[in-house]
């Protein structure tokens, strides 16, 4: 089996996965990485936080956590039929679920449902990444929602799915590889205060320049907030078009 998550030369078009081993093998990492799931019932726009907890390869079932709010559990146990979307490392899958039945594990409410025939996969990794001038100063703020930390950083470049940014000291042993900033600000010419989850992808400390330097992932922004990164990034785009012909005069 191919491996699904290797890093490819830039996004790829939407597509259905329906080999079961394939499925499972998302599934697991999903699991694994305790990524996030979004459930949304049919018929209801309030969407709901779960996590896969368990995969049955005999029983062919994924068990999800009990949703966030709380009062997804009632739709959940009156076996309404949702969608879930999850998102790995700037890959967005999303697949069906008819209907769930409530079971327990370790003494705590989860929900059982059959894994997917067919599950939408769409990597949206290689999005163009568009330098940010230093100059422009084009500040983001980050905070830790339980750790009580606060930074301000600078806008290095800045993609779809992802920015890099710079803070000045050594910011290294403060900033850890999968640590997630939520709200996070980008404070966007034009679009104002732009606010997004981040997740902190690496950390490299700049000793010549006394700089750390991060490379960020946007965590399920809304379409708001997408909608605004992307008008920024063409316009940035634009930018550099713009400066390439001027530099052939």
């Amino acid at each position: 089996m191919p491996n699904l998550f290797s890093q490819e030369a830039g996004p790829q078009p939407p597509r259905e996965i329906r080999a079961q081993v394939e499925i499972m093998a998302l599934l697991k990492t999903l699991m694994q990485n305790r990524d996030p799931l979004t459930v949304t019932f049919t018929d209801r726009s309030q969407k709901f936080q779960s996590f896969i907890v368990k995969l049955d390869t005999d029983q062919g079932e994924l068990w999800i956590d009990e949703l966030i709010p709380r009062e997804g559990d009632k739709y959940a146990s009156q076996g309404e039929s949702f969608r879930i979307d999850a998102w790995h490392e700037g890959i967005h899958m999303r697949w069906d679920c008819p209907g769930a039945t409530q079971v327990e594990l370790d003494d705590a409410p989860a929900y059982a449902a059959g894994v997917p025939d067919e599950l939408f996969y769409h990597q949206k990794r290689g999005a163009f990444r568009a330098s940010v001038r230093r100059t422009a100063d084009i500040a983001v703020e980050l905070a830790h929602p339980e750790r009580k930390r606060r930074f301000t950083a600078y806008l290095m470049d800045l993609s779809a799915t992802g920015c890099k940014i710079r803070l000045e000291g050594d910011m290294s042993r403060s900033l850890s590889p999968g640590e997630l900033y939520t709200p996070a600000t980008l404070h966007l010419p034009d679009a104002g205060r732009v606010e997004v989850a981040m997740e902190v992808r690496h950390v490299e400390y700049r000793e010549e320049a006394n700089e750390t330097h991060a490379g960020m992932m946007f965590k399920q922004p809304t379409a708001l907030a997408q909608r605004s990164i992307d008008r920024f990034v063409n316009f940035l785009q634009r930018e550099a078009r713009r400066m390439e012909k001027e530099d052939l005069f």
